[in-house]
């Protein structure tokens, strides 16, 4: 599988790779309501204790800063790039560190619509390259606790909004 970032540039099959995955989240609301709470960046400070903030214009190829509260790492900014918006269904971003063998990143955040009132959610940052292992090692563990805690607070977020609108 060749993983394809921002720049069109792509990485070999033999670079070290990996991913970190969420929980998969079922979420008692349509996708679209999910997709609303998601893409409402203004309000992630009142709901998202792992992105606290967001500026972007969701344009593919163009920047993503990310301001995070990695768990164990404290609060840092990462610049990414949009990479797809397939609305409700998928909103990825992406980066290269240095020369593309170092490290690409591309986070995908999906929505699987269930039903008709119900959809499930989950986030996947996967990496490629010879930083890889070193990335794995350190911050595997607090990725994956950042993504389920915003995968558990956006299903409190979307059924709250599903409820009100009920």
């Amino acid at each position: 599988m060749l993983l394809l970032l921002h720049s069109g540039s792509t990485v070999s099959n033999s670079m070290p790779e990996y991913s970190v995955c969420s929980d998969r989240v079922d979420i008692q609301a349509p996708a679209e309501t999910v997709w609303q709470v998601l893409v409402d960046f203004e309000r992630y400070p009142d709901w998202n204790p792992f992105t606290y903030r967001v500026e972007t214009d969701l344009v593919p190829g163009h920047a993503v800063d990310l301001y995070v509260k990695l768990p164990g790492w404290g609060r840092r900014l990462q610049t990414e790039y949009v990479h797809q918006v397939v609305r409700p269904r998928l909103l990825s971003w992406g980066m290269t560190l240095g020369h593309e063998t170092l490290l690409q990143a591309l986070r995908e955040q999906r929505l699987e619509v269930l039903s008709e009132n119900s959809c499930c959610y989950q986030s996947t940052d996967a990496f490629r390259g010879v930083l890889t292992p070193l990335v794995r090692f350190l911050f595997a563990r607090s990725i994956r606790r950042g993504f389920n805690a915003m995968a558990h607070a956006l299903k409190l977020e979307a059924e709250k909004l599903q409820d009100q609108s009920s």
